[in-house]
């Protein structure tokens, strides 16, 4: 078989898979025909009077329910909810978020600091760099704290989405586009 017969076959193959019972020629139906189908079909539904006999119409929609939450957790969550509580892993996680944002804001504004002043004197530089080196030992210690305490809350947490990625002091200082400060030099 030539390649021109191949491809006749193929197209004949698909020429009759793409026909309806009756013959006609169909193609797939997009996405915009079939939204256009079902907002048809609704709406005929609507006129011939399917929707009059709901249960609850004419009442407010009860949306404060989650389809989603578990039977054994709903009465706790509504006592939280009713009496403006959250659980203690939320107050928890925001308040580790936000402990976390604030290292990271002074060792950017550390660093802001170090280049300012990095093109002064050898003795002004020095002095620079032994204090960088004591915030980015401060910043590890910090850090190492911070890790525990991400650790213990990811234990915690009831959805496992929710958890919190440890903190690396190199990867924080690569963040800023700063340098450690060991033996190194600044970028």
């Amino acid at each position: 078989m030539s390649e021109q017969e191949k491809r006749r076959a193929i197209e004949d193959e698909s020429a009759l898979a793409a026909r309806d019972s009756k013959g006609r020629r169909v193609r797939p139906r997009r996405l915009k025909e079939w939204q256009d189908l079902v907002t048809e079909q609704l709406d005929e539904a609507a006129a011939n009077g399917a929707f009059e006999n709901l249960p609850g119409k004419g009442r407010p929609l009860r949306l404060n329910e989650n389809p989603n939450e578990p039977a054994d957790m709903r009465m706790a969550n509504k006592l939280l909810k009713d009496n403006q509580l959250s659980p203690t892993w939320i107050g928890d996680r925001k308040a580790l978020t936000a402990e976390i944002g604030k290292l990271r804001a002074e060792m950017q504004r550390e660093w802001g600091h170090w280049r300012m002043h990095a093109g002064e004197s050898e003795a002004d530089r020095e002095a620079l760099a032994r204090a960088w080196q004591r915030s980015v030992r401060d910043w590890e210690a910090r850090i190492d704290e911070l890790n525990r305490r991400i650790v213990s809350l990811n234990i915690s947490l009831p959805i496992w989405r929710m958890e919190l990625h440890r903190l690396r002091l190199n990867e924080e200082l690569e963040r800023i586009g700063a340098w450690r400060g060991e033996s190194e030099s600044p970028s």
